[in-house]
């Protein structure tokens, strides 16, 4: 008969730490080597070892079971490298939503996270996640619904503490055993041992369907009517995806007389700002000289009364590559340094004026925005100018959307960081001086004295709620 097992009490394990710890420490003095501020308190390292009981509960017995990267966390937290461990963790965390992404429906995946039309030729398979930056992955398991909003928020600010805090940049930062361990914690419940669920497992089923059945305009109705449940950011990705299925040339005749079926229903849930992506879709097609997928491109917007929403010109086309360049410059490595040439160019697509195409200017504000407020550790200083220059040429149209803009997933997640909150509210008190419509200046004094942190939650306050309604563009 076998003996039931006595797990490991966290005082027991704790003296063998600090024997461990003050070994390793003087073996480091014997070579010479430094030995201050290389491993991390033994107070705080017990603060993890206790709460790891309270933290895998949450994990299945298979899940456990496979949980390496459970076991390096423990073991790089009871040796001292904090940093060490939020790497490990890290990683793990990026493998489970690359391996979502590829179980779930990679070229839905893909469509939804990349714009670009020759850049999303060259993702095809799984391996292809890999060359997705990070921020990219989590945006994409959001607009996929593969994480919630409140998921995004803590991976957001848990990449930029990996960034920044972490082994993966030497440093002196300085990380509690509160923090590491809560960001297992955050990890495990909202992506390690979480599913997709809802609404997004009927997209994974729609999709199926168009790919792997014959439909009939008798299965449409109910198709339709659950549409309209589907998140913003749902159905803007479903249209992607199914007008990026329509433009493959190699596309089977079935599939594309599935997709007829039902690309007006999907048209009709999706917001004008989604629309107007479609239409941007066939100007860059055309740019790129792809004559047959411009024919289907426009076949599927006369197909759902869409050709309203081509772009007026091509300055819209060009406004929008150049933000998707600055976006991904802000959010990439050595920001500060490479982010002036895309706002260069920004800055001499935009005229004096300050007007861009109707069809960007969300786009627009949102970009400029998001890189003056910067990203919690400062902005880019010779770009900063720049944007101020852009800024001061906002209109109303262009306030409307920045009052809007604590509406955003993306944008209220930087607002986490205070030097971001306190940036946004300062230029809310700039433009407050300078419009003359007096529900925007209510809406952006409120802002602008909104408790900095408590700013990102500023969208769910009732009388911020009730001044946004009395808000017309």
């Amino acid at each position: 008969m076998s003996q039931s097992i006595q797990p490991y009490e966290p005082k027991e394990i704790a003296p063998a730490v600090q024997i461990f710890s003050s070994e390793l420490t003087a073996y480091l003095e014997s070579l010479g080597l430094p030995k201050e501020k290389v491993l991390v308190a033994i107070d705080q390292r017990r603060v993890v070892i206790n709460n790891m009981p309270a933290v895998v509960e949450v994990l299945t017995p298979e899940q456990l079971a496979g949980a390496m990267y459970i076991s390096k966390f423990v073991a790089a937290c009871a040796v001292g490298l904090f940093d060490a461990a939020l790497n490990f963790l890290w990683n793990e965390t990026i493998r489970n939503l690359r391996e979502k992404a590829a179980r779930f429906d990679l070229e839905y995946f893909y469509d939804s996270v990349v714009t670009d039309p020759d850049r999303r030729s060259k993702l095809k398979t799984e391996a292809d996640l890999e060359k997705l930056e990070d921020w990219e992955l989590i945006r994409g398991c959001l607009t996929t619904g593969l994480i919630s909003e409140i998921g995004f928020r803590h991976l957001d600010y848990i990449r930029d503490m990996r960034n920044w805090a972490s082994a993966a940049h030497p440093n002196q930062n300085e990380l509690t055993g509160l923090q590491v361990v809560s960001w297992l914690d955050t990890c495990i419940r909202e992506v390690l041992a979480k599913e997709p669920a809802g609404p997004v497992i009927e997209v994974r089923r729609l999709l199926r369907s168009l790919r792997q059945e014959k439909l009939s305009p008798d299965d449409i109705p109910p198709i339709a009517a659950s549409l309209p449940m589907l998140p913003d950011d749902l159905s803007r990705s479903l249209l992607r995806t199914i007008l990026g299925m329509y433009t493959d040339v190699n596309l089977a005749a079935d599939v594309r007389n599935n997709i007829k079926l039902v690309a007006k229903a999907v048209w009709e849930v999706c917001s004008d700002e989604s629309r107007y992506e479609a239409g941007m879709k066939l100007a860059s097609l055309e740019a790129n000289g792809e004559a047959s997928r411009v024919k289907l491109a426009r076949e599927f917007l006369e197909l759902v009364d869409g050709l309203a929403y081509l772009p007026p010109d091509r300055l819209a086309l060009e406004i929008s590559t150049v933000l998707d360049t600055l976006m991904s410059v802000h959010n990439g490595w050595h920001n500060f340094y490479n982010e002036p040439t895309p706002a260069r160019q920004l800055q001499r697509l935009v005229p004096a004026s300050g007007e861009v195409p109707s069809n960007v200017v969300k786009k627009y504000v949102k970009t400029v925005t998001m890189c003056r407020i910067g990203n919690g550790y400062g902005i880019s200083w010779a770009a900063q100018p720049i944007y101020d220059d852009l800024i001061s040429r906002f209109s109303d149209k262009h306030v409307f959307w920045f009052i809007n803009l604590v509406r955003d997933t993306e944008f209220g997640s930087r607002l986490q960081f205070p030097q971001c909150a306190q940036h946004y509210q300062t230029l809310a008190s700039q433009l407050e001086r300078r419009v003359v419509n007096p529900q925007l200046k209510q809406a952006l004094n409120f802002i602008a004295g909104f408790p900095s942190d408590k700013l990102r939650h500023i969208k769910s306050d009732a009388r911020f709620q009730q001044i946004l309604k009395r808000i017309t563009q």
